[in-house]
This record gives structure tokens, C-alpha cells and sequence, in this order.
């Protein structure tokens, strides 16, 4: 009997010996350095939410200045009613009828559309629109130089400009 005993008591000793697994302080050391990846990972993460509606905003500036300047470009060159007096000399922009018309364009209400409607969610956009006359090219052409200048209320870094140049083509 002493023997089965002994032998159980072997056995018992055999198995602590050989058992594996992880000890409390390895346990501790995993989860700090486990927490130390996800804290870093996580405030990299937090940094690029932070300005992930920048190129949104950057996108859509642009296409406002795209779509004030080709509202100016596909307008005469010369007024049509004729004698040129100045420019803003049409009242409202629904009747702004030549390129000149547009450089009293400088809307700090936020973007409007060509009938002079607010667009809605473009309320923060900044918008001016500059004409100039200048001589391009060898021989000289006049034409028409026209710039728009699109700024955002809360994001400094957004100070988009187009540039177009419209001849007389007559």
C-alpha cells in the first residue's frame, strides 16, 4: 500500500513540476505594455479625428471658387446693354449680364447661388471675387482677369484661389 502511496504522492509532485503557464507578475507586465500600445494607438486616432473634416472643407471651398468663376467666365466680356460705366453697375447678381459685373462680388455670409439664395451648410465660406483688365500674351490681348477667393470662418489654413482670364472673342 505504501507503494501506491508513494507512487500517487510521485505523480502529484510530477505534475506541479510540469505544469505551465504564466506567473501574476507576468500577467502584470502584459497588460501594462498591452495598455501602452493601446494608449498610443488610441491618441494617434484621436489626433487625426480631430481634423478628418478638413479635406471636406478644403474640397468644397474649392468647388465654390469653381463655381463662382465659371458663373463669371460664361458671362460677356463687354456689357451687352452697352456703354460699360463701371463695375457692379447691375444692382443684383441675377442681373449681373458682363464679366465686370462680378467685382463687387464679397460675400462674408457664406456662399450664395446665382439668384442670390443662401446655400444651405455653406454659411461659414467667405467668398470675393476680383476683375481686373490686363494685357496677356505677344502681341497684347486684353482680357479680363478674374479672381476668386474663397476663406473659411473657423479654419485659417483654408484660403483657397482661382484664377481665370476672359477674352473678347469677337
Amino acid at each position: 500500500m505504501s507503494s501506491i502511496r508513494r507512487l500517487s504522492a510521485d505523480l502529484k509532485t510530477s505534475r506541479l513540476s510540469n505544469s505551465r503557464g504564466f506567473t501574476l507578475i507576468e500577467m502584470i507586465i502584459a497588460i501594462v505594455v498591452l495598455a501602452a500600445a493601446v494608449s498610443g494607438i488610441l491618441f494617434s486616432f484621436t489626433a487625426n479625428i480631430g481634423k478628418s473634416a478638413d479635406p471636406m472643407i478644403k474640397q468644397q471651398a474649392i468647388i465654390i471658387a469653381q463655381a463662382y468663376l465659371e458663373e463669371a467666365v460664361l458671362k460677356s466680356y463687354s456689357d451687352p446693354d452697352g456703354g460699360e460705366t463701371s463695375s457692379c453697375e447691375e444692382g443684383a447678381r441675377i442681373q449681373y449680364d458682363d464679366v465686370a459685373d462680378y467685382d463687387c462680388i464679397n460675400d462674408t455670409a457664406g456662399a450664395l447661388d446665382q439668384f442670390g439664395g443662401t446655400l444651405p451648410g455653406l454659411s461659414n465660406y467667405n467668398i470675393a471675387v476680383n476683375v481686373s483688365t490686363v494685357n496677356i500674351g505677344a502681341p497684347a490681348v486684353t482680357a479680363r482677369r478674374i479672381d476668386v477667393t474663397v476663406t473659411h470662418d473657423s479654419i485659417t489654413s483654408i484660403n483657397h484661389s482661382l484664377t481665370a482670364y476672359r477674352t473678347s472673342y469677337y
